[in-house]
């Protein structure tokens, strides 16, 4: 044996830190393997000579379509020691395993050619060429080798699926020759279907697997890389309706220009997500503005296992984005997931082992690898899964089966499904907590200790104290008072449950309320925040019992000017419990007998004190309502927002969905919200006096600009101008969009206005600096939440603030900045997946509505009016059910939807041209044009998924109006149980 001492060495690290070099020896008889060399080498015969030609896989083919290779007709195959190392140290210790075996097996024919220590075929890597370049290279030379040391006798077939490389090497050398892998197996095997079928099945499955898959940076890196500017950190946000495609690292803080939201960074398809998950904060590298892109202006489409269908003229993108790739990981935010076995883990039979598939509930979470064999109990289960770890050479990251949540489609294994995704807790409280609450039994009842009652004032018959809320409200935060003082000026006050008067700092009770911060409403039923005892009976401000308060009261001038406002703990006794409905006609003017019917205080009020008492009731209203306008126009005068919102009301006969109606807007909602803001505004201001550093505010920021842009373009189609310079002209520009022939543009214009809006979010006042306080929606300087202690636990902290702020208390026992403001992080977390928890109840119930309803049923043809054009569709609001949804024009083979002239919709070959205005069907029968604003008709179809939540899918009938659509839904008269919120007004004001 000759051998060959070069130049080139590998440098180690020694264990002493000292560099070892290695002097790499190569050879000259490295043997080719084959029992029909010719050439006189030493071999072992394993190489075949039964096939026509032999195989030389480059690196990725041997990782990514290594079952290809393993099936029996593929045989013959020469497998590099670059290909081999290759799957070693970019693969999983499986896959080596599964090549060695491969190598083994004497059936395959297959060998191992040590090309990296062969004199004549190893080549040096050149300075600051790619790895994969150099590979490529490697595995070309190796083959060359073969066919000259088999004197051209055998055709060499090197595997590539790398086009550049295709390009670059199928010409150079006659019978070497450079395939793709599909092209490969049409060629050779084009009668065997099975192994056809195998390549496409795990190429579909490699367009959701990065090829690019790399080692995260060392963390010492990340953080001088971030300091310097080169990468950036945030929050890791998956597209919901493109999770395969689309992400964003949505960066924390605003810039230092302008206060504006730092600019988000697009981030493209899998690879350069680089096993992020939804939720983790990650560094992004921005990559060249050349390799920039945009979002996808097409409607998805899925399969319904989320992954994304786009036809091929779909693909037409926006204009290109700052887009990066992800470099490391900061901080996993895995949590618990809901998931469910595929249908064809569900076909399987018998106790079934090893790693399987689970199907995440979330779209924006990849397929989990789970260990389990309970797949038989399991298969028709919603499951929990907890994630382990995402291997560098994995498509899926691994997890482990925590508890089965029971039956796909029952309600409680739905509504369980909603709890878990949102990480909401619905434990009871435990026995500890309950046993240092107050009693109130019928034996042993509550009463008010005299004391407590000397140390406050005394409301109870001096104001005429009312509440009004929805129908049904059980813990009733906020009571009003206004009356007329002997000056002439009027006394406006906010009375709201006095929470922390049982709820001492740092006992079980506030531990607890602190954890769950919010209490959390679905559709049929809500999770406290505090324990029962408190939030529907001792802190409810019900009618017609004494109850302890936090009380801020105003004297107004008569043109309604603040003169001086008192803030303090009071005693009050609530006279009536009124609902939105009956306060409003109260104000219209309703008769005796309506009032009396609907307010149950008065029904056994004498007929001599009965007039004298609504007419009372009817002065404090109406007062209310006109201080209520004033208020709200001085606000909008000074760049305060009306924005719409959809609140739909689920009404239910037991535990069926009998209706959904949108609610009416009345008056007396506005009136109701503009006093709790007036509050909240009020008592912001009392405690950034006297605590400038650590009080817990609301801030709401400037929404970006760019986020105007659908409502800017829907607003010119119908002549409007939309001026977002700031809130005032804002707010100014949506007074002026009025459609006298179509309410609804208006509306839904307020509508689009909220989307663009950033969320508010709560913050300690040393976090920020103090021009960065305000509420963008409000236009308010400082804002606070005060007036919902029993459902909020940010109202406690303000109200433990404002008792230290009145009694002029030091701050020593109050939380320092940072505590609050990670409080205030928690909240926001909290409240956020409280809402989500809300949105996802509201489809849940609404697929409920839909779920026996045939698709020709009166309920499921309804009008809808258009609002946002893509490129394969558009977006629909149906003012029926106040919901909103897509309408594609295009399916999923490529057709376009065409409505004929006896009125009905059918498929048929064409193409679609979309502007700014509107979205134009191209067929052989002619033009069809659809344009923002238009109203169509629409048919209702519940979509079924198995391992997500049901969606309502939304056909088009007609490009015509219905012309008439009944307002009535079924079950308008049935019992209400709950109002829910589609759009939330958290973005603005709660």
């Amino acid at each position: 044996m000759k051998l060959d001492k070069r130049e080139r060495h590998l440098r180690i690290k020694g264990n002493q830190g000292r560099t070892v070099v290695r002097e790499l020896y190569l050879r000259e008889d490295v043997p080719c393997q084959s029992d029909r060399c010719i050439a006189g080498c030493q071999n072992d015969g394993k190489l075949s000579t039964d096939t026509t030609h032999y195989i030389v896989p480059d690196c990725q083919i041997a990782r990514d379509y290594l079952e290809i290779l393993e099936t029996p007709e593929v045989t013959g195959i020469i497998f590099t020691q670059t290909a081999v190392n290759s799957v070693q140290h970019e693969g999983s210790k499986r896959l080596f395993t599964r090549l060695q075996n491969l190598i083994k097996d004497g059936r395959k024919a297959s060998v191992v050619f040590h090309n990296e220590f062969h004199k004549y075929v190893y080549i040096e890597r050149d300075p600051g060429e790619s790895l994969n370049h150099w590979q490529i290279k490697s595995t070309y030379k190796a083959c060359e080798w073969y066919y000259n040391h088999f004197v051209g006798d055998v055709p060499i077939v090197m595997l590539t699926n790398d086009q550049q490389v295709i390009k670059e090497y199928e010409d150079k050398t006659v019978n070497i020759f450079v395939l793709n892998v599909k092209d490969y197996l049409k060629g050779f095997w084009h009668n065997l279907d099975g192994i056809v079928d195998l390549y496409e099945s795990i190429t579909t499955a490699l367009d959701n697997k990065s090829k690019d898959y790399s080692g995260y940076l060392p963390s010492d890196i990340l953080e001088t890389g971030i300091k310097s500017g080169r990468y950036i950190e945030g929050l890791l946000e998956v597209n919901r309706h493109n999770a395969s495609t689309e992400a964003f690292v949505r960066q924390s803080g605003t810039s230092q220009k302008d206060g504006e939201k730092m600019e988000d960074i697009f981030v493209s398809g899998m690879g350069s997500r680089n096993r992020a998950i939804h939720g983790d904060r990650v560094v992004v590298e921005i990559l060249p503005k050349t390799q920039w892109k945009g979002r996808s202006l097409a409607i998805q489409q899925d399969d319904g296992e989320g992954r994304s269908i786009c036809v091929e003229n779909e693909k037409e993108a926006s204009p290109a984005i700052p887009t990066g790739t992800i470099v490391g990981i900061l901080q996993r935010n895995w949590r618990d997931y809901v998931a469910t076995f595929s249908a064809e883990e569900e076909g399987s039979s018998g106790n079934k082992g090893g790693k399987v598939l689970v199907i995440p509930y979330d779209y924006r979470i990849p397929k989990i690898r789970i260990n389990t064999r309970q797949i038989d109990k399991l298969k028709d289960k919603r499951v929990v899964v907890r994630l382990d770890s995402w291997e560098l050479g994995s498509q899926y990251p691994n997890g482990h089966f925590v508890k089965s949540l029971g039956t796909l489609g029952e309600l409680e294994t739905e509504v369980s499904a909603i709890l878990v995704e949102n990480s909401i807790q619905s434990l009871p409280f435990t026995e500890n907590q309950i046993k240092e609450l107050p009693v109130d039994t019928q034996d042993n009842p509550w009463k008010m200790d005299e004391k407590e009652i000397k140390k406050r004032r005394d409301l109870r018959n001096s104001h005429l104290v009312f509440s009004i809320d929805p129908k049904g409200c059980e813990d009733v935060d906020d009571t009003l008072s206004i009356r007329e003082l002997k000056n002439g000026n009027l006394e406006l006050g906010v009375h709201i449950a006095d929470v922390t008067y049982f709820v001492p700092p740092g006992s079980l009770t506030d531990i607890e309320a602190r954890s769950r911060s919010t209490t959390v409403y679905l559709s049929d039923r809500r999770y406290d925040m505090i324990p029962p005892i408190l939030s529907s009976n001792l802190c409810s401000l019900i009618s017609g019992v004494d109850r302890y308060a936090m009380s801020a009261v105003w004297e107004l001038s008569k043109d309604l000017e603040v003169l001086n406002v008192w803030y303090g703990r009071t005693v009050i006794r609530s006279q009536y419990k009124l609902f939105y409905e009956i306060a409003q006609r109260i104000n219209e003017g309703a008769e005796e007998d309506e009032i009396v019917e609907n307010i149950p205080e008065l029904q056994n009020v004498s007929s001599a004190d009965l007039k004298t008492k609504i007419d009372e009731l009817r002065w404090a209203v109406n007062k209310l309502m006109y201080v209520a306008r004033i208020l709200k126009s001085r606000r909008a005068s000074g760049g305060g927002l009306e924005l719409d919102s959809i609140e739909v009301r689920v009404e239910m006969e037991e535990s069926d969905v009998e209706g959904l109606t949108p609610k009416d807007h009345l008056e007396v909602h506005e009136t109701i919200a503009e006093c709790m803001i007036f509050a909240n505004h009020w008592v912001a201001k009392k405690i950034v006096e006297h605590y400038p550093n650590q009080s817990l505010l609301r801030h709401h920021p400037l929404p970006r600009q760019d986020q105007f842009e659908i409502l800017v373009k829907c607003a010119a189609s119908k002549g409007f101008v939309i001026d977002t310079t700031s809130n005032k002209t804002l707010a100014d520009s949506l007074n002026r969009c009025i459609d006298g022939d179509d309410p609804v543009v208006n509306k839904l214009l307020r509508q689009l206005a909220v989307y663009a809006m950033s969320t508010a979010q709560y913050f300690s006042t040393g976090s920020l600096p103090h021009d960065q306080f305000f509420h963008y929606g409000l236009a308010l300087d400082l804002y606070t939440h005060f007036t919902s202690p029993i459902r909020r636990y940010a109202d406690i902290v303000v109200h433990r603030l404002l008792l230290s702020a009145i009694e002029n208390i030091n701050c020593d026992h109050l939380d320092s900045n940072k505590v609050l403001d990670e409080l205030a992080d928690h909240i926001n977390i909290k409240h956020k997946a409280a809402q989500n928890a809300q949105r996802d109840s509201q489809e849940l119930f609404q697929s409920l509505y839909f779920k026996d309803k045939k698709p020709s049923d009166e309920q499921c043809i309804v009008n809808a009016v258009i609002f946002q054009l893509r490129i394969n569709g558009f977006l629909v609001y149906i003012p029926r059910y106040g919901i909103k949804g897509p309408v594609y024009l295009r399916n999923k083979e490529g057709q376009v939807v065409y409505i004929n002239k006896q009125g009905d919709s059918e498929w048929l070959s064409g193409s679609i041209n979309k502007d700014d205005q509107s979205i134009s069907v191209q067929t052989i029968h002619g033009s069809q044009t659809y344009k923002l604003f238009n109203h169509i008709i629409v048919q209702l179809n519940l979509q079924a998924s198995r391992a997500h939540s049901a969606s309502l899918r939304y056909d088009l009938l007609s490009n015509k109006p219905l012309k008439e659509e009944s307002s009535n839904v079924e079950g308008a008269n049935s019992t209400i149980k709950s109002d829910i919120v589609k759009v939330l007004t958290y973005l603005i004001i709660s």
